[in-house]
């Protein structure tokens, strides 16, 4: 995460403030997070915030690296890296997914949020969100072809396509998740519904 500093106190300070930053970037995306907002919500006034992390772009990068690590997305890579590979890693990564958008407190994903910002954020910032997004859809493609070479699938299924898909499904997923909760009601369903478009 963020370097440590001398203090404990002081890291444990830094903890608190990347986490409150980042649920803030994450309901209000980054253009609409002020610098402000980020110094009240962080407690953090700004000689500390631009002495740590330069300036709001240095501060959302750490926010997504923090993110990252996070508890909840670290179980994902978890569920698509999960041994032996296969289907059963890709339904239970929708399942989870969906559990998550369920949830009251969602709203949606950081770096799917960010996508869709990808003109008024930087392109050190975008090249960051593409090489995680990438990383995550490679586990998923990696999972697809075991499930071929298991016969879980047909081996004529097109790899790249149904991963194109699924993280397409996921992107529609976090995005549904940020809207009213009757929109949510037919989340339970897409599970059942995307396994049969791939074949499962």
């Amino acid at each position: 995460m963020v370097r440590r500093v001398k203090k404990n106190k002081t890291a444990v300070l830094i903890t608190d403030a990347l986490t409150a930053a980042t649920e803030l970037f994450l309901r209000k995306g980054y253009e609409a997070t002020s610098m402000d907002e980020l110094v009240k919500t962080t407690g953090l006034n700004r000689h500390s915030m631009y002495k740590e992390f330069g300036d709001k772009e240095g501060l959302f990068l750490a926010c997504v690296k923090h993110y990252t690590l996070d508890e909840r997305n670290l179980k994902t890579v978890e569920i698509l890296s999960c041994e032996p590979l296969g289907i059963k890693n890709v339904r239970e990564f929708l399942k989870d997914r969906i559990d998550y958008a369920l949830t009251d407190d969602c709203y949606g994903c950081l770096l799917v949020n960010t996508v869709t910002e990808r003109e008024v954020v930087s392109k050190k910032i975008n090249d960051r969100i593409d090489r995680i997004i990438s990383g995550q859809e490679q586990l998923i493609f990696d999972c697809i072809e075991a499930a071929k070479k298991n016969k879980e699938i047909s081996n004529d299924s097109d790899s790249r396509v149904l991963t194109d898909y699924l993280s397409c499904l996921f992107r529609g997923l976090m995005n549904i998740a940020k809207g009213p909760k009757k929109n949510k009601a037919s989340l339970k369903k897409i599970e059942a519904i995307a396994m049969l478009a791939i074949g499962a």
